[in-house]
């Protein structure tokens, strides 16, 4: 694992901790990831930071991140979405969330903590040229797919 990719993980991982301390009225030093501290989060966030790190971005335009409502169930019980972790990390690092008129958790706080940590801008260009496209889906099933588009431009 390259230093980038290293620090990038942490980055995410101490992002996730100020924003379940805050969410729990604790200490990070007290705080248990719970879902976040599963081994799948764990391998989720190694993997797209040594991912991340490999494609040498060095700029994040994120203009909006669309949510959902409703409530979602999780380790503490049942929660409203935007679940508290989601909303610190948005609150914190000012990740521009839309919510949506659909029902449903489509930002974790994974994925927030991820955001929050590459974003270094709200603002597309006023013309951009596409050099690529990627892609990728979630598992839960809503209303939408839940999908993540990313284009290097």
């Amino acid at each position: 694992m390259s230093e980038g990719a290293r620090a990038l993980a942490l980055k995410i991982f101490n992002i996730l901790a100020e924003a379940e301390a805050k969410a729990h009225n604790r200490p990070v030093s007290e705080v248990h990831f719970h879902e976040v501290g599963a081994i799948d989060s764990i391998v989720d966030i190694v993997a797209a930071a040594v991912c991340f790190d490999d494609l040498k971005i060095d700029e994040v335009i994120i203009p909006r991140i669309c949510e959902g409502t409703g409530t979602v169930r999780c380790q503490h019980g049942m929660l409203p979405v935007p679940v508290p972790a989601v909303l610190n990390i948005a609150e914190r690092y000012g990740l521009p969330l839309s919510i949506m008129d659909r029902r449903g958790e489509y930002v974790t706080p994974t994925g927030a903590a991820f955001a929050a940590a590459v974003m270094t801008s709200t603002s597309l260009p006023e013309i951009l040229i596409p050099k690529k496209t990627g892609l990728g889906a979630g598992k839960r099933e809503h209303e939408l797919p839940g999908i993540l588009r990313a284009i290097l431009i």
